[in-house]
């Protein structure tokens, strides 16, 4: 991760292009189906996740096409933001998910889930969710290292508005 980042900083890549090799570097990795980078924007209650890249190991394709969810209920952003973190087993029986689970993971075979936020000035500006099409558990070292990529992602974003 943080030799694209090097690679962004030189403009060899485009931050799009450095998070899509992250996306599949992390699929294969954590073994998972899918991998996606999503922006977050708007006011509490309205928020919207806006998918930047992201990679299907399944399909052996880059995730480009743009893809907008609206906030629903509010709670799984404060659970995200109160733990940096979610991890959900069973996506079709989370209350958190009903409507993401109708509108995106069931028609995406989306079974089960682990999201890590990343931060700019202590509100939710990004996550990554990596998605499985089938039932497992999520090791503790695979939550692990998800986190280790949103924390990396935090840095970065607040070195960036340093400058």
């Amino acid at each position: 991760m943080r030799d694209h980042s090097l690679a962004v900083d030189l403009g060899r890549m485009t931050e799009v292009d450095a998070a899509t090799a992250v996306a599949r570097a992390i699929q294969q990795t954590l073994a998972c189906a899918r991998v996606n980078f999503w922006n977050v924007s708007g006011t509490v209650g309205q928020r919207q996740m806006r998918r930047v890249t992201g990679y299907d190991g399944r399909a052996g394709r880059v995730l480009s096409e743009p893809l907008v969810l609206q906030e629903t209920t509010g709670e799984f952003f404060k659970r995200l933001y109160d733990s940096g973190c979610y991890v959900c087993p069973d996506t079709a029986s989370d209350p958190l998910l009903r409507e993401i689970f109708r509108t995106y993971l069931q028609p995406t075979q989306g079974l089960t889930m682990i999201v890590a936020a990343f931060y700019v000035d202590e509100r939710v500006w990004g996550m990554i969710s990596c998605v499985h099409d089938a039932a497992r558990r999520w090791t503790g070292a695979e939550i692990t290292a998800l986190r280790k990529c949103a924390s990396e992602l935090s840095r970065r974003r607040a070195r960036m508005l340093d400058c």
